[in-house]
């Protein structure tokens, strides 16, 4: 046996309270105001409309109020929202967002009062509708004399406003938010915002292109079209997101990566920017959420699956011509700062002889006469390196299979001085990297470093900490090709040498303490990345 009960409200003012207060911000709840103006001149056919936020956050009494010069309302149409909640008129209507009806609820999240000040295009008297926070009936003055309107439009009065409210609402971090949350509507010139704070005021521009512009077509449905307008960036400098927009270009959530079905590559890379805009979506009551329907949601989720592939194809690529244009410049750089270091160098003791030959820097070995291998001629004698009796000659360094004299590292002597511009270390990602930091190829006079290696992928995103990484592998390669046989201790004395100077170089040049990403985010003329390698 069943019996059917018809639902009610058992206690209505606490629904109206716990409805109004239905909100994850106070500046969702503020919105609400902004997108019944920007109903207003949608549902009018107006286009370009101004909407303007005044926030008055000093005084005994704060206020905060929203004016459109819309077509207003008239008496039956303000007695009307007042008796339909939960039953909005525009439901259904594709351009305007109130389908809920509880939007002017949302100022019991904000403050105790609201007051509704309009005048229609068709008459010449003020109306305010008065509402208090958690009340049941609402208060309608035909004739509002204090605050008159001299023209058409309707201004939202919000006042008694909680402290905390008042705190988190500024002119700047209200900019913000509508920037993000309308950017879409205002980028179509459906309608502009102004925020003004005393003696400031600020007009909402929507957030310009961040990356390079991706061609995707709309993605048609049954419900009605997809529409992509997303950009990629070359690197992770700043947050970048994807908004999800909705009806009348509100945006729903602010990145597309907090729903579990995009919580990943490529959309959590910080390399997306943009918006994905689908109409048909549902929103929750909060207007801060997608509802997770069993019609329109997933419609939406196969539109954006399928576009996936080509967003991280993109990725991929510019990824390669960011390392590529990065190798050179980095490679240049550090040919520079090393032309300062071996310059220097030369002109300094070496003292690291023994082994490597009698010149300061000469990266040579001292070997044995080439008429015979480790015997005197004359005695028959075992000779050792070292010896002063023994006939020496000075050859450049070599190694088996290589060239005599390799066109990478140069010697640091007065010979190798007339050749330093054209035998500068190149710098270049290994082709096959193995377990070390980096490798030298005689050559091909390069550096190859390990792209794979856990250090290089700690600097990758800090250009002045990767210019440093890399130099310091090139100190490194340049000391052990040049000194082969050197004891462990003399080995590093002399690592340690020359990377004195190469930080040294560096810091003249202004190179340490410039970070990628900073500041705005925009891309950095790419010449004042590496001031290093100016001569």
């Amino acid at each position: 046996m069943q019996e059917e009960i018809k639902l009610r409200i058992g206690n209505l003012a606490k629904a109206v309270l716990v409805t109004g207060q239905a909100y994850q911000d106070p500046k969702d709840a503020l919105n609400e105001f902004v997108s019944n103006a920007a109903d207003a001149y949608l549902a009018a056919d107006r286009r370009g409309g101004r909407i303007t936020v005044v926030l008055r956050r000093q005084g005994r009494h704060p206020l905060i109020a929203v004016d459109d010069s819309g077509p207003g309302m008239d008496v039956d149409q303000l007695r009307r929202v007042a008796r339909s909640l939960f039953e909005s008129q525009k439901e259904g209507d594709p351009r305007t967002l109130g389908e809920k009806a509880i939007g002017l609820l949302a100022f019991q999240q904000l403050g105790g009062r609201c007051d509704v000040v309009t005048r229609p295009e068709a008459g010449d008297q003020t109306h305010c509708l008065h509402l208090d926070r958690g009340s049941t009936t609402a208060k309608l003055e035909l004739t509002e004399r204090r605050r008159a309107r001299v023209a058409p439009g309707t201004t939202v009065y919000l006042g008694d406003l909680d402290p905390d409210a008042v705190r988190g609402i500024t002119l700047r971090k209200l900019v913000d938010y509508l920037q993000r949350r309308r950017g879409a509507a205002m980028e179509r010139g459906d309608y502009s915002i102004e925020v003004v704070q005393g003696t400031q005021s600020e007009v909402v521009t929507p957030f310009p292109p961040d990356g390079v512009r991706l061609p995707i077509p709309p993605r048609s449905t049954l419900l009605g079209r997809v529409e992509f307008s997303l950009q990629v960036a070359p690197s992770p400098d700043h947050h970048r997101r994807v908004a999800v927009v909705g009806r009348a270009g509100t945006t729903i959530i602010d990145d597309i990566s907090d729903l579990d079905d995009f919580h990943g590559p490529p959309w959590n890379s910080d390399q997306v920017a943009g918006r994905i805009t689908f109409e048909r979506l549902l929103q929750t009551a909060g207007r801060r959420g997608i509802l997770l329907d069993r019609e329109v949601y997933p419609v939406f989720r196969s539109a954006v699956r399928e576009v996936e592939p080509m967003v991280a194809a993109t990725l991929s690529r510019l990824a390669e011509e960011t390392d590529r244009d990065l190798s050179d410049r980095v490679s240049e750089a550090v040919r520079r700062i090393f032309s300062r270091v071996l310059r220097e160098l030369s002109d300094l003791e070496n003292p690291m002889r023994s082994w490597m030959g009698s010149d300061e820097g000469a990266g040579a070995e001292l070997q044995l006469a080439a008429d015979e291998e480790g015997e005197d001629p004359d005695t028959g004698e075992e000779r050792w390196p070292g010896s002063e009796e023994r006939p020496i000659s000075l050859q450049p360094l070599t190694r088996p299979n290589h060239p005599p004299e390799p066109p990478g590292f140069p010697n640091s002597g007065s010979s190798a001085e007339r050749q330093r511009s054209r035998h500068l270390p190149t710098v270049i990602p290994d082709p096959a990297p193995g377990a070390n930091r980096s490798r030298f190829d005689p050559a091909g006079g390069t550096v190859l470093y390990n792209q794979s290696h856990p250090d290089f992928l700690m600097v990758r995103g800090d250009e002045t900490a990767l210019l440093d990484y890399l130099s310091t592998l090139v100190a490194k390669e340049y000391v052990l090709y040049n000194h082969p046989r050197a004891a462990p201790e003399e080995l590093a004395e002399e690592l340690v040498r020359m990377l004195v100077r190469v930080r040294r170089h560096l810091l003249r040049s202004g190179a340490v303490g410039r970070r990628r990403g900073t500041g705005t985010g925009r891309h950095r003329d790419q010449g004042e990345r590496f001031r290093a390698a100016e001569p």
